[in-house]
């Protein structure tokens, strides 16, 4: 990623101390799950990781730690022929050979005990119903959250980390090359330095749209996904991620894209039904709009949200609709008169 990227070389003291955390019987769930992000973060760190746990399975060291006591296990002189990593050594002396296992011993004890990273922040954000509201972080990045959307943040020494669980959010990123600002989402992450950028949440796929600078959209790694593709996407253009992976950069409408933060919604001959899926989004009591009958209707137009009661009402007037319930307290469901 160019100069956003840490130096290889400290990702490389990272990497070391991951494969020594990981092979710790202290290792606990969070240091797995703290593992898996920082693992996603980029190719980079894969590659780093990848060599890292190659030298240490070619060395052997790993097989004769015991992190618990900093000490090699004890092993009669004979059974050491019996695995592989000893054959591995290039045909160095026994003695140089258990230096070198030793030495590497003294380096898993001490890393071990030293986190890869320094949290300096951490906080959660949740907006309800109907609800927006403006987040300005520490490091001067300003996050303006949409209705019914949660993003958690943790801030390190080394990285802004973000995850936007669900709703939408738009970002308008402080610069800071010396530490990237990551923004993760169900199925992958959206870096960016110095950059503004929407990312919409739905339910099958995640919408990512720039407004200002450049963002790296990356895949999510997992067995599906073992080497996850990433692009890269410019300002007036979006990106969406879903179970497949990152789709075909195209165009963006900016002006549809963030009109919530004018608290207007933009239909530009958009079905019926999904337009309301998306009013629904900020309405206190949601209706429901699968008569058969509703599938072709299209509208276009922009709407306030200043009182998306309103906007309903005025849909259901136009297209000569009304709100019924099947039984008390039930759903609303929408349908001709």
């Amino acid at each position: 990623m160019g100069e956003q990227e840490l130096p290889y070389e400290s990702l490389l003291d990272e990497a070391t101390a991951w494969v020594v955390r990981l092979r710790s019987d202290r290792v606990s769930p969070a240091d797995k799950r703290r593992f898996s992000q920082w693992l996603n973060l980029s190719r980079h760190h894969e590659q780093a990781f990848d060599e890292v746990a190659e030298t240490w399975e070619t060395l052997g060291a790993a097989a004769y730690l015991s992190l618990d006591t900093g000490t090699v296990a004890q092993k009669s002189p004979a059974s050491f022929f019996e695995f592989r990593w000893f054959t591995n050594l290039g045909g160095l002396p026994a003695g140089i050979a258990m230096a070198t296992v030793a030495a590497l011993v003294v380096l898993a004890y001490s890393l071990s005990t030293i986190a890869p990273e320094t949290t300096t922040y951490t906080n959660t954000f949740a907006t309800a119903t109907g609800q927006q509201r403006a987040v300005t972080l520490p490091d001067g990045s300003v996050v303006q959250l949409n209705t019914k959307s949660t993003i958690e943040v943790i801030y390190t020494d080394q990285q802004r980390k973000l995850a936007l669980l669900s709703g939408e959010a738009y970002f308008e990123v402080a610069p800071n090359k010396q530490r990237p600002f990551i923004v993760s989402v169900h199925q992958g992450t959206v870096e960016a330095v110095g950059t503004a950028f929407n990312i919409y949440v739905k339910d099958k796929e995640t919408v990512v749209s720039v407004t200002e600078g450049v963002v790296n959209v990356r895949e999510k790694r997992d067995a599906s996904s073992p080497t996850p593709r990433s692009t890269r996407v410019a300002v007036a253009q979006q990106v969406s991620l879903d179970k497949r992976g990152i789709g075909q950069v195209a165009g963006s409408n900016l002006e549809k894209a963030v009109a919530w933060r004018q608290n207007t919604l933009i239909f530009d001959d958009m079905l019926l039904p999904d337009a309301i899926a998306e009013l629904n989004r900020y309405l206190q009591e949601p209706v429901v709009a699968e008569d058969a009958s509703l599938a072709k209707l299209r509208v276009s137009g922009t709407f306030s949200l200043e009182a998306p009661e309103a906007t309903l009402q005025a849909l259901v007037t136009s297209f000569n609709l009304t709100t019924e319930r099947s039984v008390p307290r039930g759903p609303l469901y929408l349908r001709f008169e």
